[in-house]
């Protein structure tokens, strides 16, 4: 996961402690307080999650936990003519129903009785900063997990699956891209904005672009593309596709086997000790050698804890049942990148109306009750009320895995 602290913060958090603390309690209530840094985080920062905002907005009314989304089916026309005084044959309606059920998510950090709620801490109003940017993520991360599992597959330099894929032939080519956007035509899916579909990519793939052969051809007939040169992160819209940078693009090699099995690619260089039992398939010129590991193997386990900050190496966020391959000395996950190309309603948001926005809580001391009978606990924490993604156009979302040439240096 990229590292999200680039997101544009709240201006002078310490400037309003300052004042509060100067100018007494009484001035801001603290729960407003973070309550509304929190919605100005995720209205500001939105931008930077693009997987959240490709979804179109369905609410569920009332007090229900599910949306009933219809599809119906279109009726074709022909060009037979009538018979004299006798009606055509009636047509018939037909619907695709799709359900999509509404979650909520939260989290939440308690404080021991040194962190002072009567007035904005600093500490509190650093991690509701911290829980502006998790909130939002959060909200992200349900979008493309839901993109993800209902994509169709699409493998770079012609593989069959992704167990085929390697290094020297997985590079992305804007000719897949132009592959894609045709079949999408074929199916009758229509463009996500305008007359463009949208391609979410990284940066990696885009440092490739740059020296595709159609995008030179592109810059050598049009002598308006300089952007592109002048800015790497920068794709202009071309091929009826726009493009959408993340840092957050996925990039595993892990998928589910044949016989249902969680499975990761690893690869390493290849040496005189390797006799060929290691590889996945025959010996491949790229000179590296490629081996997959199950779930059954020793190398994986599924885990509920602490995740240690990776700069002070204290435990920090609780993550539940999280995948962990510990592979052996030399080997290396093969980082396979999963460039989303979507077209009209490929990703819908549903959730009680009003509801969809998230809440900061700040709970004082005692608030607990016979939990914290002598005042020594807070906690400040959010919540999503209610919230779920769901697609109503399969058709509409396709993972092209590549290996961009600097994935896996």
């Amino acid at each position: 996961m990229a590292d999200l602290n680039a997101l544009a913060p709240v201006a002078d958090i310490n400037s309003y402690i300052e004042k509060v603390t100067k100018h007494g309690a009484g001035m801001v209530n603290p729960e407003t307080f973070y309550t509304k840094q929190l919605l100005d985080t995720i209205r500001i920062d939105q931008k930077n999650y693009i997987y959240h905002l490709v979804a179109d907005e369905t609410p569920i009314q009332e007090k229900a936990d599910k949306v009933m989304v219809r599809r119906w089916a279109p009726l074709q026309a022909h060009t037979v003519p009538l018979a004299e005084g006798i009606p055509p044959k009636s047509d018939k309606g037909s619907v695709e129903k799709y359900e999509m059920e509404a979650r909520q998510y939260g989290r939440y950090m308690e404080f021991t009785d040194k962190v002072d709620f009567k007035v904005v801490d600093p500490v509190v109003a650093h991690y509701s900063k911290e829980y502006s940017i998790v909130a939002i993520e959060t909200l992200d991360l349900l979008a493309r997990e839901e993109l993800m599992s209902k994509a169709q597959k699409y493998f770079a330099g012609g593989a069959a699956n992704i167990t085929e894929m390697r290094i020297a032939t997985g590079k992305p080519k804007l000719s897949d891209l132009r592959m894609i956007i045709l079949s999408f035509k074929r199916q009758l899916v229509q463009p996500r904005s305008g007359s463009n579909y949208t391609v979410i990519l990284s940066p990696e793939f885009i440092f490739d672009m740059l020296d595709d052969p159609y995008i030179e051809k592109y810059m050598n007939i049009n002598q308006t593309t300089g952007q592109m040169m002048d800015d790497i992160s920068a794709l202009i819209p071309l091929f009826n596709m726009e493009f959408k940078e993340t840092q957050v693009c996925p990039d595993s090699s892990e998928f589910v086997n044949e016989s249902n099995k969680k499975s990761i690619i690893a690869y390493k260089a290849k040496d005189e000790t390797d006799d060929g039992t290691d590889w996945v398939g025959t010996e491949d010129a790229d000179g590296f050698v490629y081996r997959i590991f199950t779930e059954d193997d020793n190398e994986y386990e599924q885990v509920s804890g602490y995740v240690n900050d990776s700069r002070t190496g204290h435990e920090a966020s609780y993550i539940p049942e999280q995948d962990v391959w510990t592979l052996p000395e030399g080997w290396e996950e093969l980082k396979v990148h999963h460039i989303l190309v979507l077209g009209k309603d490929a990703l819908t948001r549903t959730g009680l109306a009003g509801e969809q926005n998230a809440k900061m809580y700040a709970k004082p001391l005692g608030s607990a009750g016979v939990l914290d009978p002598i005042d020594q606990r807070q906690s400040i924490g959010f919540k999503i009320n209610s919230v779920g993604y769901g697609s109503t156009r399969l058709e509409a979302i396709v993972d092209y895995m590549c290996i961009p040439t600097q994935a896996n240096i």
